[in-house]
């Protein structure tokens, strides 16, 4: 689909990502590598886009060098939106927590998959990952030039999933707004 014209469009939630990386970092004892958090919000996202039809977090992802990423939450957490960073960045790479959970803002079925996803892939490594980010046709479909990154469509989210219907009731309701 990397040549089609996406129909699916999802608002990054500032909010919600804040609380997102700070649940799934203090799940995590309050410090995670950031390439790992960022991967593990991508499974995420898409896990809870097929099962209920929207992302946790939103946003425009990108297909980067190692793999999907949401672009709004890596610019968050780097510091670059006009809101303060849930986290510091302690040495290069591992993200500290900077205040408690408020779960308030995430629903049922966000914790339910964040719980999925943590639980699944907490022994992982950042770059075991990465490549297994790499099997997915969100990021096949849109592999990006050396040094750059590609638009993914939310559509490629769907490629694997058994939920085709989903997909279709979200461009539908989509195309309705």
């Amino acid at each position: 689909m990397a040549d089609q014209i996406t129909k699916i469009k999802f608002s990054f939630y500032p909010e919600r990502a804040k609380q997102i990386v700070l649940w799934l970092l203090h799940r995590h004892g309050g410090s995670m590598d950031k390439l790992k958090l960022i991967k593990m919000v991508f499974f995420a996202d898409r896990s809870h886009l097929v099962k209920y039809g929207r992302p946790i977090v939103g946003g425009n992802y990108v297909s980067m060098k190692l793999g999907p990423v949401s672009s709004e939450l890596k610019d968050y957490i780097d510091g670059g939106l006009d809101q303060k960073p849930p986290c510091v960045i302690e040495g290069e790479y591992n993200l500290v927590a900077q205040h408690a959970t408020d779960e308030d803002w995430l629903s049922e079925s966000d914790l339910e998959v964040l719980d999925e996803v943590y639980n699944e892939y907490k022994n992982y490594d950042s770059v075991k990952l990465a490549f297994l980010s790499h099997e997915y046709k969100a990021w096949i479909n849109n592999q990006p030039p050396e040094g750059s990154c590609v638009t993914i469509p939310y559509e490629d989210f769907f490629e694997e999933a058994d939920n085709k219907t989903m997909l279709s009731l979200i461009i539908e309701e989509q195309e309705i707004q």
